[in-house]
């Protein structure tokens, strides 16, 4: 899947984004070969903090985001460009404007000019609901998601709950990631790091302790795990975001 361009669209167009202002809670970008900011909704750049769009044209990834986020987002872009194959439903949690971590899902496609260069990327983000959005008419991966909310530091391996529930490990996998866009041990990961920014926020605990209580072998996986998913450290977490 592609969006294809003449050369001059970018220069020419002025409203196509702007049909994204009326999609509600929808970020829409477009970036050129570059990675530069070329089109930004008006929700995507005041999720941002900015007020104009003008703003943001011309900024890329590194001067939005946080180091760790930037370099996830620009791998996706990459391959992109590289394999002009469209990347859809990637379910990512992230911080929103006010330090919470929430879940989005982010839909990003090459943009080809008239002679099926590829010129750029277009994408959109939007908050994913876990009342809705990550509830499923599963009633087995339904079931396995209820045990991580209720003890995600102490969870049996799935390979073990696979066989509990007469399912290969890789059936397990594969259902689960159907219902949610991720499988099992992804899911459990962002589930964990979501539990952690409520305890760096609410609680005094070590962060030591938090990490042992959500799973963790020690304190440098749950940093290096928390680094990747929401862009600093859980320190930086606590200190910019506790209650």
């Amino acid at each position: 899947m592609s969006i294809e361009l003449s050369q001059n669209f970018l220069e020419e167009s002025t409203g196509t984004h702007l049909l994204f202002n009326h999609l509600k809670d929808v970020s829409f970008f477009m970036k050129d070969h570059n990675f530069k900011i070329v089109r930004a909704n008006q929700h995507f750049y005041e999720r941002l903090g900015f007020r104009e769009e003008s703003e943001i044209l011309g900024k890329d990834d590194f001067e939005l985001f946080p180091k760790p986020l930037a370099k996830n987002f620009r791998k996706d872009d990459e391959k992109v460009l590289n394999t002009s194959e469209a990347m859809l439903g990637l379910v990512e949690l992230f911080l929103n404007r006010q330090g919470l971590p929430d879940w989005y899902i982010t839909n990003k496609l090459p943009v080809l000019d008239a002679k099926r260069k590829v010129i750029g990327v277009m994408g959109t983000v939007q908050r994913l609901d876990q009342k809705h959005g990550l509830a499923t008419s599963d009633e087995l991966v339904a079931g396995v998601i209820a045990r991580m909310h209720e003890n995600p530091g102490n969870m049996s391996p799935f390979a073990e709950i696979a066989k509990s529930l007469n399912l290969s490990h890789r059936q397990l996998d594969r259902r689960f990631k159907d219902a949610t866009g991720l499988n099992p041990q992804k899911f459990l990961n962002k589930k964990r790091i979501e539990l952690a920014c409520e305890k760096l926020r609410s609680h005094r605990n070590q962060i030591s302790d938090i990490a042992i209580d959500l799973g963790y072998c020690d304190q440098s996986a749950f940093t290096a795990q928390f680094r990747q998913c929401m862009g600093m450290t859980p320190r930086k977490y606590r200190s910019e975001f506790r209650k």
